[in-house]
């Protein structure tokens, strides 16, 4: 493991030595130290040779960026103070098998639950075929929570151990808005909920990000009109039986249930899941006797977690930025030729830069340093 100290980091220069000073991996271990933005530890990274890169699973369990996130996750899973939803909590995030697939041992099995939902107006049939509802499965775990990216290969946090890093994000910022509705307005949420939900809120991403063997992962396709691991992450904790107030909370993070418009779709998310789960949405809590709108008065935990999930909003675009910027250097530093950049080699060098010290933070350094700083420490990431 390479610690890049206040004194040796300044050998790539002074002002990504300052930026290297105060990103804190460890700190991601005390949960309050951490929502309360008390973190000035050192950038740890581990150097590779280019001949030597690792897969993408290797990359995210051998960063101790990734490792501290999963952590910090572990760290407020176990906070939940009902020793049920906690339990729940953490076996849903050690155990990435969508189960639910038990309901669908047959193709003519997910054909039918397919015309289910298109006719309920729920999947775009000339956008998705019905083998194309559900990712590869093979009965066993798709690839660990630990490994599996934020999002998309073109979206947030793509890289090996995404997911741990965003999450830790969404978590933290979500204890935040918590804290602060205590301490500015007087009263306590249900903390629990929120927690759960945040942690549980991408649970599918695992499945629906597989690796694939050039190092990029796998497409998502959308149900009821958005990716289709939220609509996954639901099916799989209604599943579980995840209690109707932690399921709702978590249908929110993709939009806020503020207006009949934007209720309307977390309704309709709400019944694509509970389609493919095979349950009765009304029976089961999560919708009102209509059938058409969330159980009333509506709790505050759903907003929380809507708001806690816009780590995306920077961390999509940072993303772009500096990939666009490693292609350049893996180009002039490292040589690589147009097939190089496009294809296993280059993936394998984006993701293990990722890994190990984030888009997030490399963009930051492009934006306050310059190429000129990110290129050195890509030179000290991946060795010539």
């Amino acid at each position: 493991m390479n610690e890049l100290s206040r004194r040796n980091f300044f050998k790539l220069g002074a002002s990504a030595a300052l930026g290297a000073a105060l990103f804190n991996f460890e700190g991601l271990h005390s949960a309050t130290a951490f929502a309360q933005g008390n973190t000035t530890k050192s950038l740890h990274f581990t150097p590779v040779s280019l001949q030597n890169l690792p897969n993408a699973e290797t990359s995210a369990k051998k960063s101790q960026l990734v490792n501290a996130s999963l952590n910090y996750i572990k760290t407020c899973v176990n906070k939940i103070t009902d020793n049920n939803l906690r339990a729940k909590t953490a076996d849903l995030i050690e155990d990435t098998r969508p189960t639910f697939m038990q309901l669908y041992p047959s193709a003519s099995d997910v054909t039918n639950i397919y015309n289910k939902l298109a006719d309920a107006g729920l999947v775009d049939t000339s956008a998705i075929r019905p083998e194309q509802l559900f990712p590869p499965y093979s009965g066993k775990k798709p690839q660990d929570f630990i490994s599996g990216p934020g999002s998309g290969y073109s979206s947030h946090h793509p890289y090996p151990g995404g997911l741990c890093t965003h999450t830790a994000a969404n978590l933290s910022i979500s204890e935040g808005i918590v804290n602060t509705y205590k301490q500015i307005f007087g009263y306590e949420v249900n903390n629990d909920i929120v927690l759960s939900a945040q942690a549980l809120h991408d649970l599918a991403k695992p499945w629906v990000f597989q690796w694939n063997e050039d190092g990029s992962s796998l497409k998502e396709y959308t149900i009821a009109g958005t990716g289709a691991h939220h609509i996954l992450s639901l099916t799989e904790a209604i599943h579980r039986r995840m209690p109707a107030e932690e399921i709702v909370a978590q249908a929110c993070a993709h939009n806020h249930p503020g207006s009949d418009k934007d209720e309307a779709q977390v309704v309709g998310w709400i019944k694509a899941a509970s389609i493919i789960a095979q349950v009765n949405p009304v029976q089961y809590g999560l919708l009102d006797k209509s059938g058409t709108k969330l159980p009333y008065p509506q709790h505050q935990e759903g907003y929380i977690v809507h708001l806690g999930d816009h780590d995306w909003v920077l961390s999509g675009s940072a993303a772009t930025k500096v990939v666009e910027a490693l292609r350049e250097i893996a180009q002039k530093d490292y040589n690589f030729s147009g097939d190089n950049l496009n294809g296993k080699l280059f993936n394998d060098f984006r993701n293990y830069i990722g890994a190990q010290v984030s888009y997030m933070y490399l963009h930051n350094l492009l934006a306050q340093s310059g190429f000129g700083e990110l290129r050195t420490l890509i030179n000290h990431i991946i060795v010539k």
